[in-house]
C-alpha cells in the first residue's frame, strides 16, 4: 500500500458531483439557465439593497427624529473630579489659579478638536463601586470657573 502524501490524497468516489457544463456550442445550452436578457443573464449583479425597482426598505422606514442634526450638536468633553485631583497631585494644575479650558489643555487633561465639534468641558463626578463618595472631596481647594449655559435657549 502506498504511503499517504499530499499529492496522492483524493476524495471518495461520489463525494464531489460534476457541474453541468452550460453554454458550450451553438445549439446546446441556449440561454445557459439564466433566462432571457436582462441584468441577471449578463452576469452583472445588482447593488446591495436594490429590490428591483420597489422602494427599498431603508428608504421606506422613516428617519428617527432623535438623530436629526446630530452631526451639528456641540460636544463637551467630560472632566471628572478624580481627574482634577490627579492633575493637582501630579503638579500639572495649580490649585491657587483658576481652572479654565486653557489650563486644562495646557495640563493635557483634554484635547480640543474643532473638527469633532468640541466646544468645552463638562464637569462630572464619577462614582464607582470601589470608591466611596467621601473620597471625592478634593484635598486642595480649586477655583473652578464655571460657565452656566442656557439650555432652554439652545435648540438642536
Amino acid at each position: 500500500m502506498p504511503r499517504i502524501r499530499i499529492d496522492n490524497v483524493k476524495d471518495n468516489p461520489g463525494a464531489r458531483k460534476q457541474e453541468k457544463r452550460r453554454g458550450r456550442g451553438q445549439t446546446r445550452g441556449k440561454r445557459s439557465g439564466r433566462g432571457h436578457k436582462g441584468q441577471r443573464q449578463r452576469g452583472i449583479p445588482p447593488r446591495l439593497g436594490y429590490e428591483g425597482g420597489q422602494s427599498p426598505f431603508y428608504l421606506s422606514v422613516p428617519k428617527e427624529p432623535y438623530y436629526a442634526g446630530h452631526h451639528l450638536r456641540r460636544q463637551y468633553l467630560p472632566v471628572s473630579l478624580h481627574m482634577l485631583q490627579y492633575l493637582v497631585d501630579m503638579g500639572r494644575l495649580n490649585p491657587e489659579e483658576p481652572v479654565d479650558l486653557t489650563s486644562l489643555v495646557n495640563a493635557r487633561a483634554v484635547t480640543i478638536d474643532i473638527i469633532k465639534k468640541h466646544y468645552g468641558v463638562q464637569l462630572v463626578s464619577e462614582v464607582s463601586s470601589t470608591v466611596s463618595f467621601n473620597s471625592l472631596v478634593l484635598s486642595d481647594k480649586i477655583n473652578l470657573h464655571c460657565i452656566i449655559l442656557c439650555l432652554h435657549c439652545t435648540s438642536y
